[in-house]
């Protein structure tokens, strides 16, 4: 389970004292009972106890973490602590591999709903941070940051492990994944190099009544990654690091409801008149390079990433009968969408040694991207033949260019008490151009933009002792402004919005405690905090096409609270709990949304409790676990909005059992997820219900048996 106290749970048979959780959220490496925000750690063996294998098996165990999907693997939302406006146009939470941002920085590279669902096999842990991470991660954080922490090469030994599992969902077809990794030292204690690769099967589970097909979200995902790490003297490190991942879905797994909740078709069905895939491919390649320098480390971190997405919707629904009633009569259309970023990056920063009376960091960001977003609307006619009008299509590139100067000072003002203050000035420059054709969107020159946003820190930490912690935090986040989408009035020709939107921009107050008792038997970390958002950044419907507008903001309040017993050496209990309050602070006609109206997707209230007998001794060590999980109803979006109806996602409890042996280096597990098959709604997609179709509806994944093996060597 997720590790939201302060110790690792420990393998069968060590001390519970034997082991401490480290993280890297402050480009440190610290105790994570030490670092002065809230933050979980998600550990290797944490993700091996829920079977986890996608973003979707292990995020809602994380307090304020929602993930809105579209249809399955790769079309995901993450919002962390309620920062969202539904369907965001550009992410509030930031991903990274290890040290590398990933995916485009603007609203035109679509970065919000193909948030990265990274293979989980061979990682060193997961770093959530909640909260904006602006001074040292940049834009795109403003609701926190997910960290990827992949196992390097080891130096010294060689290592490998092997996963492989297998399940059955019901009403659907068999799932199963592989995956193995070997690290070797190629010159002891000089260079080694690390190599593992995955694939997944997904079987999927909804069924396509109006295609006749079955199992549409089938998806199949694989990926591997390439280390070599080189340290030719003690002060000095280099890391080499490749990752390319796939997915490729068949389908959006989706069921059709009515605006009002009643089911359409039947269970666990859709009806499309046009196929639905999805396809993603990324690669990125990366350095690292340390040098320390004794009372100071240099680190430089290059990288170079490549994203290609394609997607297609089935906007019948919503395009038929609005093209008909000007006279269009097409039989079925599709949204053709994706695109490709290719992303250059350079970080270097110096960071001062841990110890004396004052530490600091100070560093340069710099990048360079280039997307390019193929948009059409495809129109068909009843025997298939493509529509004779060209109803849209558009290939619209963009370009975006950074440079940011960062730095954090902390001032130990004893040795129980410290202080940290911590800014960041980012300007951007970007490039827009709207190269279409077709009846519903002219060309128009290419448009820019610049700006300068500055992003500042402070917090203050106390350490009643080395298992005592609180602090206060204060600090901001912000999304980049850009150069807009141009919409035109077909009478007057007049433009419908303005040439550029403004960024937006968060201010968080927190204030948190964590504990642990000296035995580390029991644990306790608590966290509250206060969001102010404005000019919220969101898309505004104009002549019948997107355009990106500043609305007024949000106020969120929350509450994150986790609790950890070890009352025996075998035994292991977490809750982890959380509380969100957001809402509008003043009305939003785009949004249809008037103050005080809770944000969509949001729930007010998360619990997920976790119990695990962990057999230790020689021979046969039986495990036995259960995770329930909890989600208080949601809403999808704002009442009065005309282009996407309301939509009630209800709340939902799901209970898991796990149960298996473990033989010196290898693991057997047998599980079953959603034990009471729960229809649990995940997300709603509304945009092609206005016009009386469906709600598609995301749900949980229904009751599912499994079993993996596992073993390392």
């Amino acid at each position: 389970m997720p590790v939201w106290a302060q110790s690792a749970e420990q393998p069968a048979g060590e001390n519970a004292e034997s082991t401490e959780i480290v993280v890297t959220a402050t480009r440190r490496v610290e105790r994570l009972i030490d670092v002065p925000q809230s933050i979980t750690a998600v550990t290797s063996d944490d993700l091996a106890r829920l079977n986890a294998t996608q973003l979707r098996d292990y995020a809602d165990t994380i307090p304020a973490m929602t993930v809105s999907s579209n249809g399955g693997a790769g079309r995901n939302q993450i919002t962390l602590r309620g920062v969202t406006s539904g369907a965001d146009v550009a992410s509030t939470v930031g991903v990274y591999v290890d040290d590398v941002p990933y995916g485009g920085s603007t609203v035109f590279s679509i970065n919000a709903g193909v948030a990265l669902d990274a293979g989980l096999f061979d990682l060193e842990r997961i770093e959530v941070l909640r909260g904006p991470q602006g001074t040292l991660y940049g834009s795109s954080s403003m609701g926190g940051l997910l960290k990827y922490v992949t196992r390097g090469p080891n130096l010294s030994e060689f290592e490998s492990s092997v996963q492989a599992g297998l399940s059955i969902t019901e009403k659907g077809d068999p799932s199963y994944n592989v995956a193995a990794a070997v690290s070797a030292p190629l010159v002891t204690d000089k260079i080694a190099v690390r190599a593992g690769g995955y694939y997944s099967r997904d079987g999927g589970f909804i069924d396509d009544v109006g295609r006749g097909e079955k199992n549409v979200g089938r998806a199949n995902i694989y990926g591997g990654r390439l280390d070599v790490l080189l340290q030719p003297t003690d002060r000095l490190s280099i890391r080499l690091s490749g990752f390319a991942q796939d997915i490729h879905r068949e389908g959006n797994a989706q069921v059709d409801y009515t605006p009002d909740g009643q089911l359409i078709t039947g269970d666990l069905e859709q009806q499309r008149i046009l196929r639905e895939p999805f396809d993603q491919r990324f690669r990125v390649v990366s350095g690292t390079l340390n040098y320390d320098f004794g009372p100071a480390t240099l680190t430089s971190i290059t990288s170079y990433q490549t994203n290609d997405v394609r997607f297609r919707i089935d906007a019948s629904a919503l395009y038929v009968p609005l093209l008909g009633a000007f006279g269009l009569p097409v039989a079925s259309t599709a949204v053709d969408g994706g695109v490709s970023t290719d992303k250059f990056t350079q970080e270097v920063r110096l960071s001062s040694s841990q110890s004396g009376t004052i530490e600091w960091i100070v560093g340069g960001f710099y990048t360079d991207e280039k997307s390019l977003a193929p948009s059409s609307l495809v129109g068909y006619n009843a025997d298939g033949s493509l529509f004779p009008v060209d109803l849209l299509t558009a290939n619209l590139p963009s370009t975006y260019k950074e440079v940011a100067a960062f730095g954090n000072v902390t001032v130990h003002l004893s040795e129980k008490f410290d202080v940290t203050g911590g800014l960041r000035y980012a300007y951007n420059r970007q490039t827009y151009t709207q190269n279409a054709t077709g009846i519903l969107a002219p060309s128009v020159p290419t448009l820019r933009s610049h700006e300068g946003v500055t992003t500042y820190l402070a917090n203050a930490r106390y350490r009643f002792s080395p298992h005592a912690t609180a602090y206060v935090r204060f600090a901001t986040g912000y999304r980049p402004g850009g150069p807009n989408i141009v919409t035109f009035d077909p009478i007057t020709g007049a433009p419908l919005g303005p040439p550029t939107f403004r960024s937006d921009s968060l201010t968080s107050y927190e204030a948190g405690i964590r504990g642990e008792t000296a035995d580390r038997t029991f644990s306790i970390d608590a966290a509250g905090y206060h969001i102010d958002w404005d000019d919220m950044l969101i898309s505004g419907i104009r002549n019948g096409l997107n355009s990106y507008i500043n609305t007024g903001g949000a106020k969120i309040d929350g509450a994150e609270l986790t609790l950890t017993a070890r009352p025996v050496r075998s035994v292991n209990i977490t809750g982890a709990f959380a509380y969100q309050d957001a809402r509008l602070a003043a009305d939003s006609p785009d949004l249809g949304g008037q103050k005080g109206d809770r944000l969509p997707t949001v729930p007010k209230f998360t619990a997920a409790i976790n119990a695990d007998y962990l057999g230790s001794g020689e021979g046969l060590s039986p495990t036995i676990g259960a995770t329930l999980r909890f989600v208080s109803d949601r809403n999808a979006g704002f009442d009065a909005n005309p282009n996407l109806p309301q939509y009630d996602l209800g709340d939902y409890v799901t209970i898991d059992l796990r149960a298996g042996a473990t033989v010196g280096p290898a693991k057997v597990q047998f599980f079953v997820r959603n034990l009471f098959d729960v229809r649990g709604d995940v997300s709603a997609y509304m945009a092609t219900a206005a016009l009386g179709g469906p709600a598609r509806v995301t749900v949980v994944q229904p009751r599912t048996f499994g079993v993996s093996l596992s073993g390392k060597f």
